[in-house]
């Protein structure tokens, strides 16, 4: 009992840990020399597809520039057609959390981003809202233990900026690699402490 007291207190201790040590990918760690490029392989150990990177003070006006939070970077959902293609992001077929960041349309004015989250194919979160060009929105979307997040934007109209097209940006995009338990996860480490603490307990009186 005393083994599995302990393995309780490591369980918790472990998640509480995890749910303490969120990421935030802020884009700015990346070189770049015009722009535009691509997303790098592998940034920030997440694969990102039909993502890419604004640098700013280098690419003119629009509503990625305007909703740079730090640095001069950031991501952008503009490397497909969204007639054809969804912006997705997964973290090498594991777990994650997808926690928070600011979106920023890119071009049209009231436009709606959807995002949704997936567990093994099923869609257990979703999200939307209506973004414009002039700045950031910031999303809580606190989507936990998800093996894949996909967005689209649609809708919307031109804002008048030198551009066309419904596509989005997105800065300082908190994540947590490996996820944190969903709430009834939660319950059940806590009420397996419980008993093994009560079970502790009346191993003691018996003993006494």
């Amino acid at each position: 009992m005393k083994t599995l007291l302990m393995a309780a207190v490591a369980a918790l201790t472990l998640s509480a840990a995890g749910a303490a040590s969120a990421t935030v990918l802020t884009f700015d760690d990346v070189a770049m020399s015009g722009g535009y490029q691509g997303m790098p392989a592998g940034y920030g150990g997440y694969t990102w597809t039909n993502f890419a990177l604004i640098n700013g003070p280098n690419y003119g006006p629009s509503g990625y520039t305007n909703g740079i939070v730090s640095g001069n970077q950031t991501a952008c959902a503009c490397a497909g057609d969204f007639g054809q293609t969804i912006d997705t992001l997964t973290h090498g077929g594991g777990v994650f959390d997808l926690n928070s960041g600011y979106f920023t349309s890119a071009w049209n004015d009231g436009a709606t981003i959807l995002i949704n989250g997936f567990l093994g194919g099923n869609l257990v979160y979703t999200y939307s809202t209506v973004l414009n060009t002039n700045g950031p929105a910031f999303l809580n979307l606190a989507f936990l233990g998800i093996d894949k997040a996909e967005f689209s934007i649609s809708g919307g109209t031109p804002s008048g900026l030198p551009g066309s097209g419904n596509y989005f940006g997105v800065d300082n995009l908190s994540v947590n690699a490996g996820g944190v338990p969903e709430p009834a996860t939660w319950a059940l480490m806590i009420s397996g402490f419980g008993l093994a603490g009560a079970a502790l307990r009346r191993r003691k009186l018996a003993t006494a």
